[in-house]
């Protein structure tokens, strides 16, 4: 959401970004019923399917807008313009983007590999790729850890802005929306996701187990609707959701819960002194993790990292700097040696085996320590305008748009079309023996990740932009009359 006076992003959200398709239309919450409207009665099966290939061509092939002539700055086609100089926290866009392509990587090879899942030198298995800095091309679990930091960060940046500038008006109306609107946006795509999958399960597209989570289990649509309700639930405090339609969304409402966390925080603490608000969240992060809430100790950590990036300044001695970014850069390689941490034997994996030594003492010890190196990894970047720049080139800026619709579209993809292929690879090329089995591997990859970017792509124009625009419209539509004329539903 852009304000009338501010070029910023007013409403920057995490998982989710703001801009619309590059060439599409800019949709106003007040013509967001209308245009639909008017779209019904100009329907034809000709335009229909010429529409329809038009929509199926990737993002990144149609023509680029060109800056708007208009001086508004609530155009979501500015986000697209060649000049545009990149807001403060766009290159969390890319960090997000790199995040969810890492997810999808682990999800793609963690069964025909299973290995990934223990560390280098457990029981002999030195394979390359199980190394600890490499292996964080594969770390899924510590990129969700890195989601949460981010989300904690990019939900609270703007509002401590306005609290050291006092503009305490503009942060509660800000406020009041963003919350209004945090559920429709993480909910109904996800939603939109399961229910794909729940067509493929009935369709028999997709095989459906006799048991999940060690239970019997019957495709219906009464256990459909029980998942639905399940993957919506914030009020479990146990962040270890599965499920047979989508079992790697247990994270939304996880996602959801901290991101109402950040909310409390920054309402209860939005007129106190800046060190009473970092001395509030500190104790806070750690009273989380160490009651076992690695999920919202990171988004307070987010926040954290958001109060120090507005008070700080960057040294301005060249000698000063040299040492900060040392240290900033140490940093980083702790906390990506931390995300490595292997799922499976890792207090019998060398280069971790010190953790069965140290708190905690039990198997949460996996998430915390991969919680600290997500803060380890996010920190510094903060603070590094040279690393920011690798997450704002083209190809990060790109993922970070389909980063959500990557995240909700890969798991039934995997399933179908990546199956589908996997197993037509093993049955031409063979998987019997080193090379055959992995030909086949590397043959399927390079032939389904295609696939994902483009059905991903398609979700996120088709799904994702449509969701933000009809939250921000069902919120104009609930809003009390004088938080309109005052800018509240903006």
């Amino acid at each position: 959401m852009y304000v009338a006076g501010h070029s910023a992003r007013e409403d920057e959200e995490a998982l989710l970004p703001q801009q619309l398709p590059p060439g599409g239309t800019s949709v106003r919450t007040t013509e967001w019923s209308s245009q639909w409207k008017n779209s019904l009665h100009s329907l034809s099966f000709r335009a229909v399917f010429w529409q329809g290939l038009a929509f199926m061509r990737p993002s990144f092939l149609r023509k680029r807008a060109p800056p708007p002539s208009s001086s508004s700055s609530d155009s979501p086609e500015k986000a697209n313009a060649p000049l545009r100089k990149p807001h403060a926290t766009e290159y969390l866009d890319g960090v997000r983007g790199v995040a969810s392509l890492i997810v999808f990587i682990l999800h793609w090879t963690h069964i025909p590999y299973p290995s990934v899942n223990t560390g280098w030198g457990y029981k002999d298995n030195t394979s390359f790729w199980l190394l600890p800095f490499i292996r964080i091309i594969y770390s899924g679990a510590a990129m969700v850890s890195i989601f949460f930091v981010v989300s904690g960060f990019v939900l609270s940046h703007r509002f401590i802005q306005r609290m050291q500038r006092q503009e305490y008006t503009e942060l509660f109306s800000g406020l009041t929306s963003l919350t209004f609107r945090r559920a429709i946006r993480l909910f109904l795509p996800a939603f939109a996701s399961s229910s794909m999958a729940f067509i493929c399960a009935s369709l028999r597209i997709v095989n459906v187990p006799r048991k999940v989570e060690g239970k019997p289990f019957h495709h219906s649509l009464g256990a459909y609707v029980d998942y639905l309700d399940r993957e919506s639930n914030p009020w479990d405090w146990a962040a270890d959701f599965s499920g047979f339609y989508n079992p790697q969304l247990w994270s939304i409402a996880v996602e959801f819960r901290g991101s109402m966390v950040v909310f409390l925080l920054i309402m209860g603490l939005a007129k106190t002194r800046t060190a009473v608000r970092i001395a509030v969240e500190t104790l806070l992060m750690a009273h989380s993790f160490g009651h076992w809430r690695w999920d919202i100790g990171l988004f307070i950590a987010g926040m954290l990292l958001a109060e120090l990036e507005v008070i700080l300044q960057k040294p301005k001695s060249p000698s000063k700097r040299r040492i900060v970014n040392a240290l900033l850069m140490l940093s980083i390689v702790l906390g990506l040696f931390l995300c490595g941490y292997p799922r499976d034997h890792n207090t019998q994996t060398p280069g971790y085996m010190w953790s069965k030594y140290v708190w905690p003492f039990t198997a949460y010890r996996r998430r915390f320590w991969l919680a600290v190196g997500a803060i380890l990894v996010v920190g510094p970047m903060v603070f590094m305008p040279s690393i920011q720049s690798i997450f704002l080139t083209r190809p990060a800026r790109y993922l970070g748009r389909i980063s959500f619709a990557l995240y909700l579209v890969h798991g039934l993809g995997n399933r179908t079309i990546g199956k589908w292929l996997l197993n037509g690879c093993w049955d031409h090329i063979g998987k019997e023996g080193y090379w055959p089995y992995t030909i086949s591997y590397i043959v399927s990859t390079a032939l389904y990740f295609p696939i994902v970017i483009w059905a991903s792509d398609m979700f996120w124009r088709g799904i994702d932009v449509p969701s933000t625009n009809f939250a921000r419209w069902f919120e104009k539509k609930c809003a009390a009359s004088s938080s309109i004329t005052s800018g509240g539903a903006r």
